[in-house]
C-alpha cells in the first residue's frame, strides 16, 4: 500500500544525539541568532570560536535543530532532506567539528539527457581536472575548447579568494588587479561564458548547463560566476555522511551548547523590537518579556525577517523597493519512496551524490519561466529531475528521493489551506507522474516495490520555513542579483545581519563565515567573501 503524507508535517528525530533547549532565562545576550539551521549554527560556532566568552543564543521555531537539513522516519523507514556535503571541511576542522563523512572519490554525478528516444548517459568524475579530462575525452572535437574553458574556471574560482564580504573603497579600487576574471564577468551569465569559449556543440553545451540547473535557474539568467563556483566547489571534494544528515546540525547544536551557547527550541520571534536605528531585542510568541542582546543575526527568508519581524515602516524605501525585487529561488517537489528489500539498488548503478534525469537544452529555461508565473511546465517532454540513494551508505532499509526543481509554488498554498482534498489529489498526480519518469528511465519496475511514499510539495517548504514562497535555496541565483546587486548582508538596522551568500550547504556555512567576520570588523577573515581566517 502507497501512502501520501505531507513531508515535515509530522516529524520527529531519528538523530544519535538528541538536542534539546538549554535557555538558561538569561534576559540579555551578546548575540541572538534567529534560527537554528546550517548558516546559524555556524555563525554561533564561529562566534564562539573567536569570543570564547560571549554570551550566544539561539532562538528555533521547530523542536530541532538544522532547518532543511534533517532527517525523518515513516514506518521505520528513514529519509533525508540532503543530497551532498559539499567541501566545507576546512570549516568544520576551524570549528572542531568531527564528523563521519564518505567521501566521493570516483564520479560526482551520474548524468542522463533524454531526447525523445535517444538517451545520453555521463558519468561525470569529482575533481576539477577530472571532470576536464572526461569532457575532452567524451567530446574530442571541442577539447582545446573545454580545456581553455575548465582551466579560467578554475583561475576564476580562485580569484573569487580576493573579494571582500562588504567591500571598503580601498577594496574596491583593488578588485580589478586582484581578481580581473571577477570583474570582467560581473554581468555574464552562464550561457554567455560558454559563449566566449566557443562551446556551441549542443551535447556538450547541456551537459555544462547542468551545473545551473543545481539552483534551478537557466544558463542565459544564471551569474557565471555563482555557477561556476558551485561547480567547482561540489565537484572538488564532495562527501555525505556515513549516517543520517541529521546528525551534521546535531552535532553542532551539541558543540555550539557544550561551548557554551544556549539554544532555545519551539519559539517562534514574533518581532525584533527596535531602538531607533538599531535592534535592541525580540519578543517569542508566548512570553510577555523580551530578551535583549547587543547583536543580531536573522538566517529567516529576508521577506520574512525585513517585512514581518522589523516592518517596512522601519526602513528605507529604497531597502524595502530593492527587497520586494529581489526573486527568490524556486521551490520544489520531493518524493521520498521506501522500498522493499526484494530490490537490489546496489545494481541500479545510484551511489553517486547526485544522479541527474532530464530533458535536453531549454528545459530549464521553460520551467524557470514558469516558476515566475506561478505554474508549472513539467510535462513528459520537459523535466529535470535529480534521485538520491541515501540507503546504498547508511545500509538502512531501501530509500530512493526524488526532486522536481525549479518547481512552482503554483496553488499549493491555498489548496493545503482551503481545499485538502485537491491538495492530496494534486499530490498523488505528480507523484506518480515522477516516480514514472525514474521507472522508465532509471529503476526499471520500481512502483512494484513502493512501500512507503511521502511528498512534500511548495506548500510544505512554506509551511515549514515561513517562506512565501517556499524557497528552498535563499536568493535566486541570478546575473542580476550577483555581487553589490545582491541584496546586502548588512541590513538598514545598524545591529542586524543577514547571512546572504548563494546556495547549499557550502552557500550556508560561508554565510556563516562573512557575517561573523563583518560583526568583527574584519579580525576573523580579513573581509573575505570565502574562508581565508586569520588564526
Amino acid at each position: 500500500m502507497i501512502r501520501y503524507i505531507g513531508a515535515l508535517d509530522v516529524r520527529y528525530q531519528v538523530k544519535k544525539t538528541e538536542i534539546v533547549s538549554n535557555w538558561s532565562g538569561r534576559k540579555s545576550y551578546d548575540l541572538i541568532i534567529i534560527s537554528a539551521g546550517i548558516s546559524g549554527l555556524t555563525t554561533g560556532l564561529l562566534w564562539q570560536k573567536n569570543l570564547p566568552e560571549s554570551k550566544v543564543l539561539i532562538i528555533e521555531k521547530e523542536p530541532y535543530p538544522g532547518g532543511y537539513v534533517t532527517a525523518y522516519e515513516r514506518d521505520g523507514y528513514v529519509f533525508e532532506t540532503t543530497q551532498l556535503f559539499p567541501d566545507v571541511i576546512a570549516i568544520t576542522d576551524y570549528i572542531g567539528l568531527d564528523l563521519d563523512l564518505k567521501q566521493y572519490e570516483g564520479n560526482f554525478m551520474r548524468r542522463l539527457v533524454v531526447h525523445d528516444d535517444e538517451i545520453m548517459e555521463y558519468h561525470l568524475p569529482a575533481g576539477a581536472e577530472n571532470l576536464k579530462y572526461y569532457l575532452q575525452k567524451q567530446f574530442p572535437e571541442d577539447a582545446e575548447k573545454i580545456g581553455k574553458l575548465m582551466d579560467y574556471s578554475i583561475n576564476l574560482f580562485y580569484q573569487l579568494r580576493k573579494l571582500k564580504a562588504l567591500s571598503t573603497l580601498k577594496d574596491k579600487l583593488m578588485i580589478p588587479f586582484l581578481a580581473p576574471k571577477v570583474i570582467a564577468n560581473l554581468n555574464t551569465t552562464y550561457a554567455q561564458l560558454l559563449d566566449k569559449f566557443g562551446i556551441v556543440n549542443p551535447k556538450l553545451r547541456e551537459l555544462m548547463e547542468t551545473f545551473t540547473s543545481f539552483a534551478g535557474v537557466p544558463p542565459g539568467r544564471a551569474s557565471s560566476i555563482l555557477t561556476t563556483g558551485a561547480m567547482l566547489s561540489s565537484i572538488s571534494s564532495c562527501f555525505r555522511l556515513h549516517g543520517y544528515f541529521d546528525e551534521f546540525p546535531a552535532a553542532m547544536a551539541a558543540l555550539f551548547q557544550k561551548r557554551g551557547g544556549e539554544i532555545r527550541l519551539n519559539a517562534e520571534v514574533e518581532t525584533i523590537i527596535l531602538d531607533g536605528k538599531n535592534a535592541s531585542a525580540v519578543k517569542v510568541a508566548g512570553n510577555m518579556e523580551p530578551i535583549r542582546g547587543d547583536r543580531f543575526v536573522s538566517t529567516l527568508d529576508p521577506n520574512l525577517t525585513m517585512h514581518n519581524l522589523i516592518g517596512d515602516k522601519n526602513l528605507p524605501a529604497a531597502y524595502i523597493e530593492k527587497q520586494n525585487s529581489t526573486i527568490m529561488s524556486s521551490s520544489s517537489f520531493n518524493i521520498a519512496l521506501g522500498l522493499d528489500d526484494k530490490i537490489d539498488l546496489s545494481k541500479a548503478d545510484l551511489d553517486y551524490p547526485y544522479n541527474v534525469i532530464s530533458t535536453g537544452a531549454g528545459t530549464t529555461d521553460r520551467l524557470f519561466d514558469a516558476f515566475l508565473n506561478g505554474e508549472n511546465a513539467f510535462n513528459e517532454d520537459c523535466f529535470h529531475l535529480g534521485v538520491v540513494c541515501p540507503s546504498l551508505t547508511t545500509k538502512g532499509k531501501n530509500t530512493i528521493t526524488i526532486r522536481a526543481v525549479p518547481f512552482g509554488p503554483e496553488n499549493w498554498l491555498e489548496w493545503r489551506l482551503n481545499d485538502i482534498k485537491r491538495y492530496n489529489s494534486e499530490k498523488m498526480k505528480w507523484a506518480d507522474f515522477f516516480i514514472s519518469l525514474v521507472e522508465k528511465y532509471m529503476i526499471p519496475d520500481l512502483k512494484n516495490h513502493i512501500v512507503v511514499t511521502d511528498v512534500a510539495t511548495p506548500a510544505t517548504y512554506a509551511r515549514y520555513s515561513g517562506s512565501p514562497t517556499g524557497s528552498i535555496y535563499d536568493m535566486a541565483s541570478l546575473v542580476t542579483q550577483f555581487g553589490p546587486k545582491r541584496l546586502g548582508l548588512q541590513t538598514p538596522i545598524a545591529n542586524l545581519v543577514q547571512p546572504k551568500f548563494a546556495h547549499g550547504l557550502y552557500g550556508s556555512m560561508m554565510s556563516g563565515v562573512q557575517v561573523v567576520d563583518i560583526m568583527l570588523n574584519r579580525k576573523f577573515n580579513g573581509g573575505n567573501s570565502l574562508f581565508n581566517p586569520r588564526n
